[in-house]
């Protein structure tokens, strides 16, 4: 069956989305995107409606979030005043997400975001963001059912990569990748940053003859999924690293405790054996978008195949053995035509074991399905076109909503002392200790999701995607043992199980009761005290305190509100320089698991007498305006989480007078007219500095007003007079007398 979108949008009750009913259909906007649905099996098609947003700029266009029957037709949408909207869906819990752009990014795919999040009115009910001074990024967000978030972002640091890769530019910004888990108050508990973990010359060495590594920003660490894996571990995927060539994806799993990468499958460094495909096959396969876990315990990927369109874009499914680091396959969906999604895109296994397939954007110049869903053995049972072929949503999605349609209830009246009641297919029953008798009634719900605005005391539990409420009418108390069948409720590891409870759905903090699990009748045991909801938690990673990783001192620069430049790591041993004028920025990443810090510094290594001793600062950094100039400061942190103290990681600095020291031309250089050369100097300044070029004792011409961000790419002048007297002066635009020239002087020719 075939249908084209039509241009009126019937407003009707679409089973809880909050549209009126009207007697008059009202017109779709002008700027609202035409697609065109295909239904093969409508039997075959999984429940749920279809989720998609428009992904990219196109004349005419609108940015729309939008809610599809699978015909198409809009049960809900909404135009957004942002250039791009990422990952539109359903949260574990219910709760909307969309990721709409503050900016693009200038030196990589996506943009920075504020992940918002939207209750079931789709009323927008948060905007998280990341933690540390870092932007949220576009790729990829994950709301765990304990409340805590999953998020990426990228920063920008400065590196003189002419010191790795002959001809790189002495000034480049180099992203890296950073993932954080946020609490349910979205503190940071967890942050892993690629640059400390990867040697940037065992990174960029290899790369002296690719064009990329010498750009003036360079993208290296593409991330585009984040997972927290069934052993509380973390999953991070690319589909490429961009600074490589050829074009490379891969999957690692990260040690949430320690920050250590204890596997990569696929790409350059794979470590797996591929059983049922070609070792080949099997690493490029990890060339793509959307990586998860599935609830059978393997996982599921959209391999974006080639940019040339020469390996078709598909979907594949592999068991994993990650012990002997062997990896099974176990199906794939490849479309009967060349389909060629080069960038974005995701695979969704459905219910009913369908697989939902967004294909992602284009290669130029063709035309791909928006979403398809196919069967277990490959059928086409569903697809969704753009009629605009430019046209695309990052991912699309089928989701059951409002959560309501997934709801299983049952009620029993006139509960009485000491009986026992079923509650049928809740997988409940319930056995009343005290309260009940007389004209009274309980009703049981659960749900497949977890929480909303899930609370802890201290260290939150993991949290299973189920949720049960218990409601009395007419029942001022009741004590009653409470039982849940783990086969119907959907309990993993019932063992390892304690049931949460709180008075109110919602909000309110969850309090753990005594907990016991029966195997023999497959019944998981509380004791209920009062009516509420209630949870299904197993304890998280045991913390483990490990020493921070420190940066490099630096001035404070503000935190940006969208390219984030931050240090690099700090050397060991080394002495770093800051501007005694300015206030003066330290920062650090935690090592796995963090819950707070401790940072003191002082004038001496044993730190008899600390200068600042702060036992918990709010974030890993902190910024000073109390140092003495030309001093020598010593500065320690470490880390506090539920394993106990970390040890000291240990840094210094010096405050010196605002300075520029001139490096490049130093003297005896000879330059071409008509050729491009890095003018390079050092300085700690935060104002701009002014580059004049001196013939003698004769100013020639002002090279520019520019950044201080010590080198600055200047092409010689074809009217310059040839000669072997020239050098450059650099100063301060603010303060002239702050500046320096070349040692000696540089010819031109």
């Amino acid at each position: 069956m075939m249908r084209q979108i039509l241009v009126l949008f019937m407003v009707t009750l679409f089973c809880g989305l909050g549209a009126a009913a009207a007697s008059d259909p009202e017109p779709l906007p002008a700027d609202f995107p035409v697609m065109t649905a295909h239904i093969y099996d409508a039997n075959a098609i999984a429940p749920g409606y279809v989720f998609l947003a428009v992904a990219l700029n196109v004349e005419g266009v609108g940015h729309y979030l939008m809610i599809l029957e699978n015909d198409g037709t809009p049960v809900w949408y909404r135009k957004v005043g942002h250039d791009e909207i990422y990952n539109f869906g359903v949260m574990p819990n219910g709760l909307l997400h969309y990721a709409p752009f503050l900016a693009a990014h200038s030196y990589a795919g996506g943009g920075d975001v504020l992940h918002t999040l939207l209750d079931e009115d789709f009323n927008i009910v948060e905007e998280v963001r990341p933690g540390n001074g870092y932007v949220a990024e576009a790729h990829t967000f994950e709301l765990l059912p304990n409340g805590h978030v999953l998020l990426t972002g990228y920063y920008l640091s400065p590196v003189d990569m002419s010191k790795i890769v002959p001809g790189a530019s002495p000034n480049a910004l180099v992203s890296g990748g950073v993932v954080q888990e946020l609490d349910d108050q979205r503190n940071v508990v967890f942050q892993w940053r690629t640059w400390d973990h990867y040697g940037l010359e065992d990174f960029f060495r290899p790369l002296t003859t690719d064009a990329r590594a010498k750009d003036a920003a360079i993208n290296t660490f593409h991330l585009n999924a984040v997972w927290l894996d069934d052993d509380g571990h973390v999953i991070i995927s690319t589909p490429q690293t961009a600074a490589r060539l050829p074009k490379s994806g891969w999957v690692r799993k990260i040690n949430r405790q320690t920050g250590a990468v204890m596997w990569t499958l696929g790409g350059q460094e794979n470590e797996f054996t591929f059983v049922g495909v070609t070792q080949a096959e099997g690493i490029e396969s990890f060339t793509g978008h959307g990586f998860h876990r599935l609830e059978n315990g393997n996982v599921l990927i959209y391999d974006n195949g080639d940019t040339q369109g020469k390996r078709p874009s598909r979907v594949y499914e592999y068991r994993l053995d990650e012990a002997n680091k062997v990896a099974t396959y176990v199906w794939s969906y490849t479309p009967d035509k060349n389909l060629a999604g080069t960038g974005r895109g995701n695979a969704q296994r459905l219910p009913n074991g369908n697989t939902m397939i967004g294909w992602g954007t284009p290669r130029a110049g063709t035309a791909i399905p928006g979403a398809t869903e196919v069967t277990r053995d490959g059928t086409k049972v569903w697809e969704l076109s753009f009629d605009r072929p430019e046209l695309n949503s990052y991912r699309a999605y089928r989701f059951v909503f409002p959560s309501q349609l997934q709801a299983v209830e049952d009620r029993e009246f006139e509960l009485a002392t000491g009986n026992t009641y079923d509650f049928g297919e809740t997988g409940v029953s319930l056995t009343v200790r005290s309260g009940g008798g007389g004209y009274n009634e309980v009703a049981v719900t659960r749900e497949p999701y977890g929480p909303v605005y899930p609370e802890f005391p201290g260290k939150a539990p993991r949290v299973l995607a189920v949720r049960v409420q218990v409601a009395p009418v007419a029942i001022v108390s009741m004590t009653a043992d409470l039982r849940f069948d783990v086969d119907r409720v959907g309990l993993r590891d019932p063992n390892q199980l304690t049931v949460y409870y709180r008075p109110f759905a919602g909000h309110g903090l969850f309090l753990p009761l005594p907990t016991m699990y029966n195997p023999v009748t497959k019944q998981l045991k509380a004791t209920m005290n009062r009516f509420g909801e209630f949870i299904f938690g197993f304890p998280d990673l045991q913390d483990v305190a490990l020493p921070p990783v420190l940066n490099e001192p630096e001035n404070y620069r503000g935190v940006q509100e969208v390219e984030v430049v931050a240090p690099l790591m700090a050397e060991p041993d080394t002495q770093y320089t800051v501007n005694q004028a300015l206030p003066i920025s330290l920062s650090w990443s935690p090592t796995g698991l963090a819950r707070g810090y401790e940072l003191q510094i002082a004038q001496t290594q044993d730190f008899a007498v600390a200068v600042v001793d702060l036992p918990d600062p709010a974030d890993a950094f902190y910024v000073w305006n109390e140092a003495a100039p030309d001093t020598t400061y010593y500065y320690r942190v470490r880390t506090h989480n539920e394993g106990g103290l970390s040890d000291w990681s240990t840094g210094s600095f010096r405050t010196v007078p605002p300075m520029v020291e001139v490096t490049v031309p130093k003297g005896g250089e000879v330059w071409k007219r008509g050729l491009s050369y890095f003018v390079q100097w050092k300085d700690n300044l935060s104002e701009n500095v002014v580059i004049e070029l001196y013939k003698g004792t004769s100013l020639v011409e002002t090279v520019g007003t520019v950044l201080s961000d010590r080198a600055y790419k200047w092409e010689v002048s074809l009217n310059l007079e040839p000669g072997n007297d020239y050098t450059v002066r650099i100063k301060s635009v603010t303060d002239g007398t702050i500046g320096d020239q070349s040692d000696a002087t540089f010819s031109i020719e």
